[in-house]
């Protein structure tokens, strides 16, 4: 594998966090070889609402328990969590203003019927990075390769992590007691201030 190249996780509608990291790079490799992990954002995201910070899961299949590998996992759709977690995106950013321009693209890449959690988030990335106006190449990785210091794997993906509250930069619809903290989905600042998202995550 390419070691020059810097390998990200799959993330399901990616914090900010992540968006300043990708944004770095013209070249990034999706891993796609490793054990799966629960408890990460490989399959969920955090969207700011009226009652706190929502965390919106997407139920999986492991076909070969904990020792299945990211591109074999697949996406349950037993609870019906396509529509709930569309509800509760609307609830969260109808009031927003650019929910109009991008909700309905929202609701489409929901409903895709890709079943592979992979190629499901490769396709929202994609939508995210395109509303950014980033220039980046994909790949997905062919082997796995460990991490290395301050890989982003192990930086973007943990919800173990606290998070780390600052003042927001933008008007958010539910801004926290607590305060703003990029830990959010890009999809908070993509609704709320649209095209200016990009001046977030671009390096100065």
């Amino acid at each position: 594998m390419d070691r020059v190249t810097p390998v990200f996780p799959t993330t399901y509608f990616g914090s900010i966090q992540y968006f300043k990291e990708l944004s770095q790079y013209e070249r990034v490799i999706i891993e796609s070889k490793s054990h799966y992990l629960k408890q990460t954002y490989r399959n969920r995201c955090d969207i700011p609402s009226a009652n706190g910070v929502l965390s919106l899961s997407i139920p999986v299949e492991r076909p070969n328990g904990s020792k299945t590998i990211i591109d074999q996992v697949l996406i349950s759709d037993d609870e019906n969590w396509r529509a709930r977690h569309w509800r509760s995106i609307k609830s969260a950013y109808q009031s927003a203003p650019f929910f109009d321009y991008y909700g309905m693209e929202v609701e489409e890449l929901l409903h895709r019927e890709e079943m592979n959690i992979l190629k499901f988030n490769q396709l929202i990335l994609e939508r995210m990075v395109q509303w950014l106006d980033l220039s980046i190449d994909f790949s997905f990785s062919d082997e796995f390769s460990p991490p290395i210091k301050e890989d982003p794997r192990d930086i973007l993906v943990s919800k173990q992590k606290k998070p780390i509250y600052t003042i927001s930069p933008y008007i958010q619809v539910f801004p926290s007691e607590q305060g703003y903290n990029e830990r959010i989905s890009m999809l908070d600042a993509i609704m709320c201030i649209g095209p200016m998202a990009r001046n977030l995550i671009i390096p100065r």
